[in-house]
């Protein structure tokens, strides 16, 4: 089915647009049916490739803040929360990154004298 053109609505970049008072401009949680088993290993294996490990996963599903994870501690619970953690964790791992800062090599350059190198081959031969 085509649109017909007096349902056109003009765009307007949220930029140009004024605030109205009441703009939904503030972020809501809510929650929606689904797989918390599946959230709760899309979660686990987001924390865990920024290098959360267990304690810090802990915290953060106990915090209400976030709500998403603080609903699957809820429900869950603590002991079970940490068993699974502890599972999924131990089955994804946590990336854990160095990083280690040298000094460059020096520009200078250096000759290399190859006429002395080969001639003391020649002698061993």
């Amino acid at each position: 089915m085509e649109p017909t053109p007096d349902n056109f609505v003009p765009k307007v970049h949220p930029v140009t647009r004024p605030v109205e008072p009441d703009d939904p401009m503030n972020l809501y949680a809510v929650e929606v049916p689904g797989e918390p088993e599946l959230m709760l290993r899309l979660l686990v294996e987001e924390y865990a490739r920024m290098g959360w490990d267990l304690d810090a996963l802990v915290g953060l599903f106990r915090d209400p803040f976030y709500v998403a994870a603080h609903g699957l501690w809820l429900h869950y619970g603590e002991e079970e929360l940490k068993r699974r953690l502890t599972a999924l964790l131990g089955r994804v791992g946590v990336v854990r990154t160095k990083t280690t800062t040298r000094v460059p090599p020096s520009e200078r350059l250096v000759q290399i004298d190859l006429s002395t190198a080969a001639k003391g081959t020649a002698d061993h031969a």
